[in-house]
């Protein structure tokens, strides 16, 4: 971990860390090398523990190759971390919305973990058009879920109420490109300014970290 500290604020000071310009244009995103700070910082679901966020889209396919990675990281975090998914919600891409309401629909009936890379495989390997009238359906029955449960849940005007919740979400983090992992409300970091897939759960790693030291000092 020392060496990932050192090898960061070398880089850093040495300008080895190129950040692509939609990350410089993230709004109050100010760039760090391997991460971002975010100005002013956003208040956390619970002060008590560390969040860590991920914004991803089902549509994404790099979403869809880092999210085995992503498990595998969860289940080694402690137990003073909050980590939880988030879908986007982009106004310009209507298929978001699509896919939010589904990730949203799976998450209220306490099925997410079984199915979410379900989805994943749906769009990148089946090509499912979820647009498409009945697909949704079929992919619901195809996965041996309760239909009407699921029907009237995704129906469901709480589900729509989920939606603008990670379009709120969405805007208020500024997130115009992911994977994007979002620490404690105060730094943002992804794949590409981390410098690669395995890298950005170094510099998540040292983050916590850095955040664990903090509270202790408070």
């Amino acid at each position: 971990m020392n060496h990932l500290r050192r090898t960061i604020t070398t880089s850093i000071s040495l300008g080895l860390f190129s950040v692509p310009h939609w990350v410089q244009a993230a709004g109050d995103h100010g760039t760090e090398g391997a991460f971002s700070r975010i100005s002013p910082s956003i208040p956390t679901t619970d002060p008590s523990k560390i969040e860590v966020i991920e914004f991803f889209w089902y549509g994404c396919p790099h979403c869809a190759k880092i999210d085995p990675m992503v498990d595998a990281w969860e289940k080694k975090l402690s137990a003073d971390v909050a980590f939880r998914r988030e879908h986007i919600v982009w106004d310009s891409r209507k298929e978001t919305s699509i896919h939010a309401q589904i990730f949203a629909t799976l998450r209220a009936m306490g099925i997410l973990p079984r199915h979410h890379p379900a989805v994943f495989e749906a769009l990148h390997k089946d090509r499912i058009n979820f647009r498409e009238e009945g697909s949704i359906k079929n992919w619901v029955d195809k996965n041996g879920i309760d239909s009407k449960a699921f029907d009237s849940m995704h129906k469901s005007f709480g589900m729509q109420a989920q939606v603008n919740k990670m379009r709120s979400l969405t805007n208020a983090y500024k997130i115009d490109g992911v994977p994007k992992f979002i620490i404690n409300g105060q730094f943002s970091t992804e794949p590409h300014q981390a410098g690669g897939e395995a890298q950005v759960f170094e510099v998540l790693n040292q983050l916590i970290d850095q955040q664990r030291s903090t509270v202790k000092r408070q």
